[in-house]
């Protein structure tokens, strides 16, 4: 079996969702904490890597004001001047001797690290042991030592490390002739470093053309592809590269400048601070370490405290679901007591209230069912029935068990007098009825909407309640209920009582209604069978003479009596065509009493519809030649036979294309036949004055057609498309026509096939 799954309660989910954002929360606080933390960090690293930076520049700019300062000072010593006036006097070994030892001894004295005396060519004469005879001066030193006394220095990348060299002209005591150049250099080699790096515990660096020239770190080879290039740093917006690198397996912070100032060759010099990285990173950890403490330290605690705050949510959530539930079940009774405070509190009362107001309603809701239910008993009691007497003694049953009754009764007034008498009673006696309703009623028209309640003291009954009956607006009659005891009669049953009154009122109505129907519709068939006899019988006798009259007529037109003249001949002539008109409404006059009648009688039988059409286009002829109409059919060659009664079929298609002629002034009529689905359908089409859609609602009517003005016109009787519908009907197929705004009708009805019509018969058999 499967195991059920419960669905998840609020109460974890509460929980759930606060510790969810709360946690959220507190990781955000960490991962702050530590961006922070890291970036004051690296504030204060770069910071200190500024200010020793600083110091190391500071420091290169005193090295190069102690050069610069020097090599004025022994470029201006009498000593010097006169030593370099003998060397241009006689440039001997001896006075080149002379003046080196001379620049020994001013090396020690000024503290330098290099000191050498040059001609004015710049050519060096003595290097004072560091650097060698008939070295050159280079041309940019010389070129600022010429331009700008001031500043006659530049940097150089020797052996011994990078080096501060500064010039300075000796000049003859006028100062108007070169004698030569004093240089002075100083090395930024490790212990100049060394003494920077005194004051804090980072490490320095210079390089020169992406190598280390100077660290108080041992630098590996395979480490220099850490370092930032100097174009590294001269690309960068501030002229300076932040960057992590790793030395003998440390991590360090390094800031790395560039030192521009008189650089030879525009090769700038790269200085670089490393802070040493491990003590903050150990501080790093530490501090994460707490703050992961600090999380789950709060993780616990908001979780606590969220279940003892859902609780209180929840708590009263689950009586309230509970509640919800046992209502579904169907138990309206129950109630909260509100205990909450805040919206839970409010949730509590309204959830009475709609407990109270749902009570209510399904207490109202019963009533209104138990109302219904008597309604519907009493309806399905009386609906569909006809009889006066069953009506009543259907309505008294139902209503005496329904609203629990002792006694019920119906009374009516008799005619327009107004006299009561009862109509139907039950567990009461008709006069006792009738005499109660006599005192209800009396001198009162009774309102039919009002339930009236009285007292009685007529053997055991005690009381009532009296609804009038009411037709119309007219009261017609009393319905009552009588009850042992003082019955309270609620206002449901109120309801009910009316309802019945009401429904008994609309049953009598119609069952009187039907039978007025009734007894018309008896008259008006035995008119209409009266009408048909009486149509047939004069129209019997009607055309005997009339067949004399056509007979007498056509002989004497024939001379056979004498010859005539003109005007006697047009007279016959006039005579001889209205009787013909006359016995053709005679005998449409007895085909339609036949049919009316039922003893219309057909005679089926296999008919090809071909010679027939030819038969009628050939007697309409003359009609249609009169009046210059063309005539003509389409009428297939394969057109399957039909099943019906030849001279009924010729007599329809007859009436058609008479009508189509003689509504017709000009143009043509055409008769076309087509086959399918069984049937053969023939159509009659003209280009006459057409048929209104509202006159084609009636125009197979009896005695119907379009309009006054057409039969004033055309004449004609009005029967021969009434007669021709019932003669197609008898035959199993149908009629319509179609026409429109501009004129033309088209006639059209089906007759079955006659292969169709034999399947039919032999199915049938």
């Amino acid at each position: 079996m499967l195991r059920r799954i419960a669905p998840p309660s609020l109460l974890r989910v509460l929980v759930l969702r606060t510790a969810t954002v709360s946690v959220l929360a507190a990781l955000v606080i960490v991962f702050v904490a530590q961006y922070v933390s890291n970036n004051l960090v690296q504030a204060r690293f770069q910071d200190e890597a500024h200010v020793i930076g600083n110091t190391a520049t500071a420091a290169i700019e005193e090295r190069v004001v102690t050069a610069t300062r020097g090599a004025r000072f022994v470029a201006g010593l009498p000593t010097t001047k006169r030593l370099a006036s003998d060397l241009i006097a006689s440039n001997t070994p001896a006075k080149v001797a002379e003046i080196q030892q001379f620049l020994i001894f001013a090396k020690s004295s000024i503290g330098a690290d290099i000191l050498s005396y040059a001609d004015a060519t710049g050519l060096v004469i003595t290097g004072g042991q560091d650097i060698a005879p008939d070295e050159k001066l280079g041309p940019d030193l010389l070129a600022r030592a010429n331009a700008s006394p001031e500043q006659a220095y530049v940097l150089y990348d020797e052996p011994a490390g990078v080096t501060v060299r500064a010039l300075s002209i000796v000049r003859d005591d006028t100062n108007a002739v070169v004698l030569g150049y004093v240089m002075v250099g100083t090395v930024l080699d490790v212990p100049f470093l060394q003494a920077i790096q005194a004051s804090s515990d980072s490490e320095l660096a210079i390089l020169w053309r992406g190598q280390p020239r100077a660290a108080t770190i041992g630098i590996d080879s395979d480490e220099i592809a850490q370092f930032p290039t100097s174009a590294d740093v001269d690309n960068s917006p501030s002229d300076l590269v932040s960057k992590t690198i790793n030395v003998n397996g440390a991590n360090y912070f390094g800031i790395f400048t560039l030192e521009r100032t008189h650089t030879a060759n525009a090769d700038p010099l790269l200085l670089g601070v490393l802070v040493a990285a491990a003590p903050v990173e150990e501080a790093g950890r530490s501090l994460f370490i707490i703050l992961g403490v600090l999380l789950v330290g709060v993780m616990a605690a908001v979780v606590v405290l969220s279940y003892r705050s859902a609780r209180t949510i929840t708590a009263p959530l689950e009586h309230l679901a509970d509640a919800a539930q046992k209502i579904e079940a169907g138990d309206l009774g129950v109630r909260i007591d509100a205990r909450s405070s805040y919206e839970v509190g409010t949730l509590e009362r309204a959830f009475d209230t709609m407990a109270r107001s749902l009570q209510e309603r399904d207490r109202a809701q019963q009533e209104y069912l138990d109302e219904v239910r008597t309604v519907n008993a009493v309806s399905d009691a009386v609906v569909g029935v006809t009889d006066r007497e069953r009506i009543f003694a259907e309505s008294l049953s139902r209503l005496v068990s329904l609203v629990k009754a002792d006694a019920a009764a119906i009374v009516l007034r008799e005619g327009t007098a107004g006299g009561l008498a009862s109509a139907s009673t039950a567990n009461i006696e008709p006069d006792t009825a009738t005499s109660i309703a006599t005192d209800v009623l009396s001198g009162k028209t009774g309102d039919p909407d009002v339930v009236q309640r009285s007292d009685m003291p007529y053997g055991v009954l005690r009381s009532a309640a009296h609804v009038p009956l009411s037709t119309r607006g007219l009261i017609t009659g009393l319905l009552s209920v009588y009850f042992k005891g003082e019955a309270e009669i609620t206002e449901s049953e109120a309801r009910t009582l009316r309802t019945v009154a009401r429904l008994v009122s609309v049953a009598k109505e119609n069952a009187d209604l039907v039978g007025e129907l009734r007894d018309n519709n008896f008259q008006l068939e035995r008119a209409n069978r009266l009408k048909s006899e009486f149509l047939a019988n004069v129209s019997h006798e009607l055309r005997t003479p009339m067949n004399a009259i056509i007979g007498y007529s056509k002989l004497m037109l024939d001379g056979l009596d004498g010859e005539l003249n003109s005007q006697q001949e047009a007279d016959l002539q006039r005579v001889t065509t209205a009787a013909d008109n006359l016995l053709g409404l005679i005998n449409g006059l007895l085909d339609l009493s036949k049919i009316e009648a039922g003893r219309m009688e057909i005679n089926v039988e296999e008919v090809d519809v071909r010679p027939i059409v030819e038969d009628v286009l050939a007697l309409v002829r003359p009609h249609s030649d009169a009046k210059e109409l063309a005539v003509r059919a389409n009428i297939p060659a394969d057109l399957p036979t039909i099943l019906a009664d030849r001279a009924r079929f010729r007599q329809v298609l007859v009436n058609l294309m008479s009508n189509a002629v003689k509504f017709t002034d000009s143009g043509a009529v055409t008769v076309s036949a087509t086959s399918g689905d069984g049937w053969v359908t023939l159509a009659v089409a003209d280009t006459g004055i057409g048929i209104s859609a509202e006159a084609q609602a009636y125009i197979f009517d009896e005695f119907r057609q379009a309009d006054a003005s057409t039969t004033r016109r055309y004449g004609g009787t009005g029967l021969g498309l009434a007669i021709s519908k019932r003669l197609v009907a008898l035959h199993g197929g149908r009629i319509w026509v179609e026409s429109g705004a501009n004129g033309g009708a088209i006639f059209s009805f089906t007759m079955p096939v006659h292969v169709r019509a034999t399947a039919a018969v032999a199915g049938a058999d």
